[in-house]
């Protein structure tokens, strides 16, 4: 560790296959970090311990590995929530019960009951804890740049692939949505969505193909399609009256045509990410700044609501029984 540099305390819960990303990221942060990994699974410890360690950093932090959350634990800097949506909010509560947590990063889709949104809202407020949820595409430069291409007009947001997860995909798209027009309220079709459900690739959750359709009141459009079968790459399309852009992320890769520029085509580098290195600059961001380009919790659970609440009148609508949950994650 760097002489005289003050350590600063991460907490990481959950150290599933998302979980161990974020901790590889931790090692190319150049502050000193003193980080806790807590996952009751020691088989997601032990590969969440060699994908840590199989990576050169910069640093040299401390890393300790708990099969649970300590009785108690001095402040914590940023506490890391990759778990899946139905353990979340007990996390949350396990956590600012037991000690004092600065700063939240709370991985999508946020929790699986309507009422664990508003009660977290007040464990956050009531702490002071800071907050952001992981939807990502707002701190990825290519796609964050495309603002200036896009706000201040109606533009319609077309996403079409194959089994791509379409419900665990789709808070993504809409939060870009939000991000790129500056509008927060929409309304959601699910009339064209494929029945019945399938098994998510997480096992006790559910999963939709078809097609979702989004509508801003600010005059923005979105439609969602995923195929049940196949192998179509994801692609995305931005349309509006001046500009037209398609994203095809396999190839990192996009191309921008403008009413200005005779609606030729421009070839542009669209490289994504990895959850590895967009970790790592949304936690230095934090412990520097104390703050990061990822959404609010404030704006990101009334988005999720506006997703989830249609979904699951859709799934009751059509079912023997009362949905009294979001089976998604």
């Amino acid at each position: 560790m760097t002489e005289g540099a003050e350590t600063r305390s991460i907490f990481i819960v959950g150290a599933g296959q998302l979980g161990s990303r974020h901790l590889q990221a931790l090692k190319t942060v150049p502050i000193s970090l003193d980080i806790t990994v807590v996952d009751p699974s020691e088989t997601s410890l032990r590969t969440a311990r060699e994908r840590y360690e199989s990576i050169p950093g910069v640093q040299t932090h401390s890393v300790r590995y708990l099969r649970e959350v300590p009785a108690s634990f001095d402040p914590v800097d940023i506490a890391i929530i990759p778990s899946n949506s139905d353990m979340r909010r007990q996390i949350v509560e396990t956590l600012l019960g037991r000690g004092t947590v600065r700063s939240m990063v709370l991985e999508k889709l946020l929790f699986d009951k309507k009422n664990d949104y508003a009660t977290v809202e007040d464990l956050l407020r009531n702490n002071e804890v800071r907050a952001w949820v992981n939807c990502s595409m707002r701190t990825m430069p290519f796609y964050a740049g495309l603002r200036t291409l896009f706000q201040g007009t109606p533009f319609t947001y077309i996403v079409t692939g194959s089994q791509f997860g379409l419900i665990t995909n789709a808070i993504h798209y809409i939060d870009h949505m939000a991000f790129l027009s500056g509008g927060s309220r929409f309304s959601l079709d699910t009339s064209l969505l494929h029945l019945p459900p399938i098994e998510s690739k997480r096992k006790g959750f559910l999963e939709l193909n078809g097609t979702l359709t989004v509508r801003f009141e600010n005059g923005c459009s979105g439609v969602l399609t995923c195929f049940p079968d196949g192998d179509l790459p994801v692609m995305v399309e931005i349309i509006s009256a001046g500009t037209r852009l398609i994203s095809r992320e396999w190839e990192r890769k996009a191309w921008i045509a403008r009413s200005g520029e005779g609606w030729a085509w421009k070839e542009t580098d669209a490289v994504i990410p990895y959850q590895s290195q967009m970790t790592a600059q949304v936690v230095g961001d934090i412990l520097t700044k104390g703050t990061c380009g990822l959404v609010p919790y404030n704006e990101s659970m009334q988005l999720h609501l506006q997703m989830l609440e249609p979904l699951r009148e859709f799934l009751e609508g059509r079912g023997a029984r009362k949905q009294e949950h979001y089976p998604f994650t």
